[in-house]
């Protein structure tokens, strides 16, 4: 980001003895309003290695601090130097608005003090919900039913497999064992009659011999589709009339050869789609017990689904990096694929996301950290499917929402942290230290700017977004502002330009005449 862009301005022009303590050496930072005010604080080093180190709690790619030394510095040229790598690195910290609207750098330059108004309004936690069963793999919250579908699973390898061996099926045994140890549950959680709007308390469970990995809940027709890590489906049925406390099995339907990673559930036509690391991507009616369609769009695993009901289009993203749009055309024929487009990384895809409301598939790249933005054909033109934007994110990104009133991509990430991406500056623009782990699931609710997150460590968090980072009035005055200092900017970059031509070309003519 252009340095002039930045409201505010910081350097480290030099360094004193500290009066009261001869050992200690101050570096002196000036800080700059665009408006000419400024202030002063004296910073010991040991301050920014704190500043740094609180920001590598919640960032990554940081610019480099001056390391440390042995024994204290004394001469001259080494305390310069490490005035310079200080100036350096507070001015590359301004150019990520993220990190400048971070709690930390807020206590730093003392923002509240001098510059109240660049402060931004945080969000805020209002509520968690903890003690499920084990680490959150997946979940979905029906609001208007109070009741959450959560799906968790037990994330250590050592006792997954000796979870798979005591629940093996031996050759002898006619019928499967019951689930001895489970590795996998479906946990239902409804809505206490407390004034807390976040107080749930866990109304069932079940629990599966595999990792349980994803859902889909049908509010319509009350089906709850699970994905599992052996390649099954299974498909419940969970009476809205009966307040959720029972659920009645459909079916359990080993569909694929690895593990289910996306599912949907097409209530019209009572077909549960799915797609797994096998490469396949089927479509099967539970009902008559028959496969409608078995694709295999590439030739590598397939990562996630996501559904446009009104469209009936299916959107499905793979480990190559691809986006494969389908369309639901035909009950008896299944899916038809429209077209396959390519990321500009060709990273792993981990998140896809798709708003109907602005027509835009957005997907979270996971080795790479590309966040894409695909803007899909209107019905029947799918095929002009077609990325946008190709957005730098941290690495190993997990999933990723859209809010179109705000015009915000908010991805979660696998060091537990929510960036909040402003689509207008192309930027984030905010992170949320939300968990300790890995970000498993994201739900977002538009009409209150309220997150929900879940991690691996057995927590579901809600959080209350600001409907404004800062005051409107203030933003819209600095981006004239801002716009004004590079119109005069390049008015000059304008005249030095013709001015050089002019020169060049008497220069030119001096050279000619010489020649003559």
């Amino acid at each position: 980001m252009d340095q002039s862009a930045v409201a505010l301005k910081a350097e480290v022009k030099e360094y004193q003895i500290s009066k009261i303590d001869s050992s200690v050496i101050l570096f002196i930072l000036l800080v700059s309003k665009r408006d000419g005010q400024q202030w002063t604080l004296e910073k010991r080093y040991s301050e920014f290695d704190d500043l740094n180190n609180n920001l590598k709690k919640v960032f990554t790619t940081l610019p480099p601090l001056p390391g440390k030394t042995l024994f204290k510095l004394k001469e001259h040229v080494d305390i310069e130097k490490r005035r310079v790598g200080l100036d350096y690195y507070i001015k590359e910290l301004l150019k990520r608005p993220d990190v400048f609207n971070s709690e930390s750098m807020k206590q730093f330059l003392q923002l509240e003090k001098h510059a109240q108004e660049q402060v931004v309004n945080p969000p805020k936690m209002l509520g968690e919900i903890t003690g499920f069963i084990h680490g959150l793999r997946d979940f979905y919250i029906e609001r208007s039913q109070n009741v959450i579908f959560v799906l968790s699973s037990d994330m250590n390898v050592a006792s997954r497999f000796d979870a798979y061996l005591t629940n093996m099926k031996m050759p002898w045994e006619k019928e499967a064992p019951p689930t001895l140890l489970a590795v996998g549950c479906l946990e239902c959680w409804v809505k206490t009659n407390d004034e807390n709007e976040f107080k749930y308390e866990r109304m069932w469970n079940k629990t599966y011999p595999s990792q349980a990995i994803c859902l889909y809940w049908d509010a319509v027709t009350s089906t709850l589709v699970i994905g599992l890590d052996e390649g099954k489906l299974n498909l419940l049925k969970v009476p809205q009339e009966n307040q959720f406390i029972r659920y009645d099995e459909q079916a359990d339907i080993k569909a694929h050869q690895g593990r289910v990673m996306g599912v949907f559930y097409d209530s019209i036509n009572s077909h549960i789609h799915s797609v797994s690391e096998d490469k396949k991507y089927k479509v099967l009616d539970f009902q008559r017990q028959i496969t409608i369609a078995e694709i295999q769009p590439s030739q590598h695993g397939l990562t996630g689904l996501a559904a446009d009901k009104d469209n009936r289009r299916i959107f499905v993203s793979d480990r190559g990096g691809y986006v494969h749009v389908f369309e639901i055309t035909s009950a008896t024929m299944g899916p038809s694929l429209a077209v396959s487009v390519a990321s500009q990384t060709l990273s792993p895809i981990r998140g896809i996301f798709f708003d109907p409301v602005k027509n835009y598939l957005f997907t979270a790249g996971f080795d790479q950290g590309e966040i894409g933005i695909f803007e899909v054909g209107k019905s029947g033109r799918e095929k002009f499917t077609k990325q946008t934007a190709s957005l730098k994110g941290k690495l190993q990104m997990r999933e990723i929402v859209w809010s179109p009133s705000r015009g915000e991509c908010l991805v979660g990430n696998k060091d537990g942290t929510v960036t909040v991406w402003s689509g207008k500056k192309a930027a984030p623009i905010f992170v949320i230290k939300a968990h300790n782990t890995d970000i498993t699931k994201l739900q977002w609710y538009e009409d209150r700017h309220m997150l929900v997150t879940s991690g691996k460590e057995k927590s579901l968090k809600f959080w209350q977004l600001p409907k404004e980072w800062r005051d409107k009035k203030i933003e819209q005055q600095e981006e004239q502002e801002y716009e004004q200092m590079k119109k005069q900017e390049n008015i000059k970059i304008s005249i030095e330009s013709t001015k050089k031509k002019e020169f060049d070309s008497d220069e030119d003519d001096l050279k000619g005449w010489h020649k003559m």
